[in-house]
């Protein structure tokens, strides 16, 4: 009963977010007719912008959907620019391709001593410091220390996972596997994922037969 309440629920507020685009426009043109353009204008800009909003919000549950049986590990970055903490950013920077050109090259440099992860830094630590300093900046003064940075475990579900990342502005999430560092889960790594399954859905949706009785209805 109360899982029944909960969709009925989330169904209702799917419907009134629906709805209040097309609520605001009629306030709106009822408004102008009443001799008050201005607040008129308003509800009618307010109804765009919720129109905006439930666009985006149904998109991004599109999106998430496509990744909602996946988890960190199928999608953590492995291939690894490993350099210790005195490296200077000039020596690295160019090496971490994916972040510009989409890729598969690694995203974020791991600044490792001793077989232990001192930090992680990825193209907005680079771009924080000016191109004329990448000769005199260390990596270990550039990098977000690992001691800021969630650890994940391989088995993690993804969609969490890439919600926290998302929200966090760290390059990426540490990903440990008995005891070692098996990956990285970057923003790169799940945008590639997102893009890869949203093509695959749409190339399926295009072979798909018609629809007969769609094609009775037409005919």
């Amino acid at each position: 009963m109360g899982a029944r309440r909960t969709r009925e629920g989330a169904d209702g507020w799917r419907l009134l977010r629906a709805g209040a685009p097309a609520g605001l426009w009629a306030a709106g043109i009822v408004v102008v007719a009443l001799g008050d353009p201005v607040g008129g204008l308003a509800l009618l800009l307010a109804g765009w912008f919720a129109r905006a909003a439930v666009r985006a919000a149904a998109r991004r549950e599109a999106l998430e959907a496509l990744i909602v049986d996946l988890t960190v590990g199928e999608v953590m970055e492995t291939t690894a620019v490993a350099v210790a903490p005195h490296a200077t950013l000039d020596t690295f920077a160019d090496a971490v391709g994916g972040a510009v050109d989409g890729t598969r090259g690694p995203t974020v440099v791991r600044v490792m001593g001793d077989d232990r992860l001192l930090g992680l830094l990825g193209q907005r630590e680079l771009a924080r410091v000016p191109r004329r300093r990448w000769p005199v900046v260390r990596a270990g003064e550039a990098m977000v220390p690992a001691s800021r940075l969630p650890v994940l475990a391989p088995g993690e579900a993804l969609r969490p996972a890439a919600e926290r990342l998302g929200a966090s502005r760290a390059p990426g999430f540490p990903v440990v596997a008995e005891g070692r560092l098996a990956g990285v889960l970057t923003r790169m790594a799940v945008g590639r994922t997102l893009h890869e399954r949203w093509l695959a859905a749409a190339a399926r949706r295009d072979a798909a037969p018609d629809d007969p009785a769609a094609g009775r209805g037409r005919g």
